[in-house]
């Protein structure tokens, strides 16, 4: 392990990731610096967390005004990440946006922000003694139903706030993403504005049961994912582009039942916002919703939305409806799946990056590859697809799942897309057999660490577009397949 970075402030050195804000002292302390920080302590298993009510302040005193000032700009460059938001004097008077779902994961969403989130984004936006301050730059909107955080979204005045910061799971950040995405219309008006939008910043402290994002973002940061770090991440404004995905739902006579409707297909665009199918059809059909985690399909939909009755438990919930669906095994029948592949190379197109890779990302790289064998997939029966480089599963047969991800976790516990970037253009897709109840249990259990991509049972491929077009199910009941968990 390497060392730990570190920065001075006065006699005393503080990790640079623990800072969350610096401050000026006023009256007789006007020239007082102080840092705040945030440190990471080992818990339970030995895991990295931080805390809200455990702020460690450092405070330097000066001679000069000039002084002070040239140490705070130092401090300020050596502890905020390079890319920091919050070192563009553009946004030093801009507001930040905070929305507040009580109802996440299992209702501690208000408790967990007044305890963990509040206390850090105080050290940097407001100030860290009177929380009635009218000097802070924290506007807080706590959520009383479902389309709240959309509704605040789609009306934010982009050039008042800097960013918006979810408290909340997948879904809040999934309502704040849709509304932003929504302005500026989806035909070209406003175009303008609904570019600005797309890159407005989003924030996501997780208070959720699944927390997908905000593990992924944690992990590509080597960070805790806790309410406190995320907060922290926020506080000190790095911000790291990530992939949405346009998911198309055309309409058919001979269709089949999904998301609620009659569809044919479900047809996911990492690429861009035009049709996948350039030149299958004249017209691209209408999107859906703009997807930034997930679209799942037969087992892992029916967990996601079952588990419903069982959210009092909060995480636990997924692992209690994975059980009933292990012992009650739901089958489908005429599944079918086309890909286009993500064109880069059998070892993933970083060299030497992958040999030094986990063994799970290493592992999920190469089943991608083994992917595009004439024994897993064939070219598109298709003829138009075919031309454009798509492919489709040689074996239709007994397709159990269907789960394409846009980063490596698919909630706090589970690693189920270990070779996922977050810009990399590409959704990485797990498609699951049928297989017997005990292997499936063993196979589940492997997500966790990511064992699941050389699972037999399993097929693993990494492409910029997919179509599926989902089964039937024996019993008649499922079929569905929501976007981000919706």
């Amino acid at each position: 392990m390497g060392t730990a970075p570190r920065v001075a402030v006065g006699d005393s050195w503080v990790d640079p990731r623990d800072v969350a804000g610096i401050t000026r002292g006023v009256g007789p302390k006007a020239l007082t610096l102080t840092v705040h920080t945030f440190p990471a302590k080992r818990g339970l298993w030995r895991r990295r967390r931080r805390e809200g009510g455990k702020r460690v302040d450092r405070e330097v005193s000066f001679e000069t005004v000039v002084d002070l000032i040239a140490a705070r700009d130092r401090l300020r460059g050596e502890c905020f990440p390079a890319n920091s938001m919050w070192l563009d004097p553009a946004n030093d008077a801009r507001k930040v946006m905070v929305i507040v779902n009580p109802a996440a994961g299992n209702g501690r969403g208000v408790r967990l922000y007044e305890r963990d989130v509040e206390p850090v984004l105080r050290c940097a936006f407001g100030s860290t003694t009177d929380e009635s301050s009218s000097a802070s730059r924290l506007e807080v909107v706590v959520t009383k139903a479902q389309g709240d955080a959309h509704a605040v979204a789609s009306g934010l005045d982009l050039d008042a706030y800097a960013g918006v910061v979810c408290v909340g799971g997948d879904g809040t950040l999934a309502e704040v993403r849709n509304g932003l995405a929504g302005r500026g219309g989806v035909d070209g008006e406003r175009g303008a504005e609904r570019k600005s939008a797309s890159l407005f910043p989003v924030g996501v402290v997780p208070t959720g049961s699944g927390n997908a994002i905000a593990k992924s973002l944690s992990f590509f940061a080597n960070e805790p994912c806790d309410a406190a770090s995320a907060a922290l991440a926020v506080a000190r404004g790095g911000t790291r582009l990530l992939d949405a995905a346009d998911v198309f739902v055309p309409t058919s006579a001979t269709s089949l039942t999904s998301l609620g409707e009659d569809v044919e297909d479900v047809e996911v665009d990492v690429e861009d916002e035009t049709s996948a199918r350039e030149g299958k059809k004249e017209e691209p059909a209408p999107v859906a919703m703009r997807s930034l985690l997930s679209l799942s399909w037969g087992l892992f939909a029916d967990i996601d939305i079952e588990s419903e009755r069982f959210r009092w438990l909060g995480g636990a919930r997924f692992t209690a409806q994975a059980v009933v669906r292990i012992l009650f095994p739901r089958r489908y029948e005429g599944a079918k799946l086309r890909f286009k592949p993500l064109s880069t190379s059998p070892d993933g197109g970083d060299g030497d990056r992958f040999l030094k890779d986990p063994a799970p990302r290493l592992a999920a790289t190469r089943a991608a590859a083994r992917s595009l064998e004439s024994s897993v997939s064939v070219p598109c029966d298709d003829p138009v697809l075919a031309k454009q480089g798509w492919r489709e599963l040689r074996d239709k047969s007994d397709i159990r799942g269907v789960w394409a991800l846009n980063v490596p976790w698919g909630a706090e516990d589970m690693h189920a897309a270990p070779a996922a970037e977050a810009s990399d253009g590409a959704y990485d897709v797990i498609v699951v057999r049928g297989t017997s109840r005990l292997a499936m249990l063993f196979l589940l259990l492997d997500f966790d660490a990511g064992g699941h991509v050389s699972h037999p049972a399993v097929t693993y491929l990494k492409c910029s577009a997919f179509e599926l077009t989902p089964g039937s199910a024996h019993d008649g009941g499922g079929g569905n397949a929501p976007a981000d968990g919706g």
